[in-house]
């Protein structure tokens, strides 16, 4: 069964350079605070990360944006509750919510680029970027092990609920054992495979190779780009005292 470009990217169907692209603006003005704390820092931070959970949703992933929206509401109050609070108990709980909340627009953008990019997608764009094979490959291999370690993850639940060891089965002792040991083992196996995988199927010839996957850029692919560009502009011409 074929899955239609709908149902695999949703209603907001963008290229994956441009996912790539808004994915590292998020991280480098989110994860790693890049231009300060001014306000229109803060701002573009603030339209950053809703512009993330609004991709998400109208991807066709309104499950998880809702739950990670969720979450980002249980940390801010949270938050808040730990500035009236004394000793280590709101030095930890002010830590954790500040720590969760800088990774969390990143792990949403990041989420919204692996749910929503094939790997053969993600391989032709790479591949009209001119990137180096020696970087397509990882990257390649990394989309289709994610779910394909998930997939693991779950039969192995599975397995483990109908032998009885779960939290309050008679076997809740030997849970670390029974998940870690197969899943590790499993995740090597899959590892291998997905590399002997891409090889077989001619990623590493250096003949320029043809792809069915349909990227190119649209209007949302520009809206995306221009907003990317203009986000570094404005770091520019805050780090040259220009906007404050």
């Amino acid at each position: 069964m074929t899955i239609s470009p709908i149902a695999q990217h949703g209603m907001l169907r963008c290229d994956p350079r441009t996912k790539l692209a808004f994915t590292l603006t998020v991280g480098c003005f989110c994860l790693t605070s890049a231009g300060g704390d001014t306000p229109v820092m803060q701002w573009v931070r603030g339209l950053l990360i809703c512009c993330a959970f609004l991709l998400l949703a109208g991807s066709g992933r309104l499950k998880p944006a809702l739950e990670m929206g969720l979450f980002a509401l249980v940390c801010v109050g949270l938050a808040r509750m730990a500035a009236h609070w004394q000793g280590p108990a709101a030095w930890f709980a002010t830590m954790s919510t500040a720590m969760w909340m800088q990774m969390l627009p990143s792990g949403v953008a990041a989420y919204w680029l692996m749910a929503t990019t094939t790997a053969s997608e993600l391989t032709s764009a790479l591949q009209r970027m001119h990137v180096p094979q020696a970087v397509t490959i990882p990257l390649a291999v990394m989309f289709r092990f994610f779910p394909t370690a998930a997939e693991e993850q779950r039969a192995i639940s599975d397995a483990m609920r109908m032998r009885g060891v779960h939290v309050r089965g008679r076997k809740a002792n030997r849970m670390l054992e029974y998940r870690v040991v197969p899943l590790v083992a499993n995740m090597v196996r899959i590892g291998d495979e997905l590399t002997q995988a891409a090889l077989t199927r001619g990623l590493g010839a250096r003949a320029e190779r043809t792809s069915i996957a349909r990227i190119g850029f649209h209007a949302l692919d520009i809206i995306l780009l221009a907003s990317c560009a203009a986000c570094y502009a404005l770091w520019a011409l805050t780090a040259f005292g220009v906007l404050s």
